[in-house]
Order: structure tokens, then C-alpha cells, then sequence
């Protein structure tokens, strides 16, 4: 679905240094790093809103990186880290802004855009917020509307940064869990900066760890015994624990 061939991007400078890696389509992949390791400016560099300075970006095996910003987001959806939401925009709005790349921009969508708006809202539990004014929800329920947003734009492709930092932990692991749930039901694939080890380690099918602008490696925990797991997370923890839960097959981390 994704792949990733020696990329190099920043802004006055490169951030991220030859990056390369392989998102298979119906898995959820997550990077985890330090503040500052470049895993935002990765993010950005994929969907184009980074410079580029070298490699290649290709979804469904089609060179994303001379497309334009419309066809390109007929590729690519991303959920930002933070996007402030006017007073006065209503959710519904905001989530049917997902299906404007499908339509014509001189009318607004139509009945069956409507409809999958909708549905990504139903996905996500938030149905009930459709009319309300994005002024009064709560960061968290912002946060929902934005996912829902990308979500209804229909892209094989979902970048996530950081998409629970305003989440309560049930909400983020609902969150995963519809991640999920889409990714295999479609056959999507879903690429997510996480800052939590133990949610990253319940959730993504592949892991990779950026540190000083590199990505170094990837590992599927699904397929890797816990000092493998952990091993691997001391590129960014030096003092983290990985534990196999005896009872649930699931993995749990410690920071000492």
C-alpha cells in the first residue's frame, strides 16, 4: 500500500534523512520516537506539506510526490496533531469536508457523500454530535470529528500525529480499535505517530522508531518475543520493560 524509498525531507534544511519502509495494505503501522525526532516532518513529507529533498512516496504503487494536492488526497487522508475548528462550524460540516475532494467544488455534497459522512461518524460513536457546534465539544470530541473527517475522505492511505494527545485512554483505545477494524474491513492501511509504548504495543501490526531524523528498522510484535520487543523500544527507552501478559497474550511496557 505504502512504500517509502529513500525519503529526505524537512523545511530549510532536511529533517528526516533517507527513510525507507513498506506499509502493507490492512495493517496499522506505528512510529515511535522522542519530542523532536522528526516524526511529524515524516508525516508531512508523505502527504507533500514537507519539503522534499530526495526518494519517493508510493500508495497503491502510483509516485505520489507529483501529484496535486487534490489528486493527492484522493490517496492520502491525514489527521493532523492539532486543527483548530472555527466557532460556529458545526461536526457535521467538518466531517462532510472529507468528501469534498469527490464532488465539484462549485456545489456541496451530495446525497451519497452525505451518507458516507455519516457513517464515519457512526463508526467513531459520535452520531449525536452531527449538529452540535464544534466550539462547545471538548478537546477530545474535537479530536473524534477530525478522525471522522479523514475518515470519510476515503483515502487508502490514513497518516495519524498523534491522534490520542487529547483522549481520555477508553477513547484512544476506541480509537485504535476502530483504526483497526477499518484497516482490515477495507484493506486500508494506517500509518500513526504514538507516543505510548503500551498502546502502540495492543495495536499496530508493525513498529518503527525514529530517532535524530533516521528511522531505524521494524518489527511486528505479533511475530517477536518480548526481550525482541523490548530490545528493540531501548533504541528510544534505554530502561523500558516488555512484559507478555499470561492471561491475554498481550503485551504491556514499563518505563523505569
Amino acid at each position: 500500500m505504502l512504500e517509502v524509498e529513500n525519503l529526505s525531507v524537512g523545511y530549510t534544511r532536511p529533517v528526516v534523512r533517507r527513510a525507507s519502509f513498506r506499509l502493507e495494505a490492512g495493517s496499522l503501522g506505528g512510529i515511535l520516537g522522542r519530542n523532536g525526532s522528526g516524526k511529524t516532518t515524516l508525516l508531512r513529507g508523505i502527504c507533500g506539506s514537507a519539503r522534499v529533498y530526495e526518494g519517493a512516496v508510493r500508495v497503491e504503487g502510483q509516485d505520489c510526490l507529483g501529484l496535486s494536492a487534490r489528486k493527492r488526497a484522493e490517496k492520502i487522508a491525514l489527521l493532523p496533531q492539532r486543527s483548530p475548528l472555527p466557532q460556529g462550524l458545526r461536526a457535521g460540516e467538518v466531517i462532510r469536508m472529507g468528501r469534498y475532494i469527490h464532488g465539484s467544488p462549485f456545489r456541496g455534497p451530495g446525497p451519497g457523500e452525505e451518507a458516507m459522512a455519516r457513517r464515519a461518524a457512526e463508526s467513531l460513536g459520535i452520531g449525536e454530535l452531527w449538529g452540535r457546534d464544534c466550539a462547545l465539544l471538548s478537546e477530545g470530541q474535537r479530536q473524534l470529528v477530525q478522525l471522522a473527517r479523514a475518515l470519510a475522505q476515503d483515502a487508502p492511505l490514513l497518516l495519524l500525529d498523534e491522534p490520542t494527545s487529547a483522549l481520555d485512554p477508553e477513547n484512544a483505545q476506541l480509537l485504535f480499535r476502530q483504526l483497526r477494524r477499518l484497516t482490515q474491513s477495507q484493506n486500508k492501511a494506517a500509518l500513526a505517530v504514538v507516543h505510548d509504548p503500551a498502546l502502540a504495543l495492543r495495536w499496530c501490526d508493525r513498529l518503527y522508531c525514529m530517532r535524530e531524523g533516521i528511522l531505524t528498522g521494524g518489527i511486528c510484535p505479533a511475530e517477536s518475543s518480548p526481550r525482541q520487543i523490548q530490545d528493540f523500544l531501548r533504541q528510544i527507552w534505554p530502561q523500558i520493560l516488555v512484559k507478555k501478559d499470561k492471561e491475554t497474550g498481550l503485551f504491556y511496557s514499563l518505563l523505569a
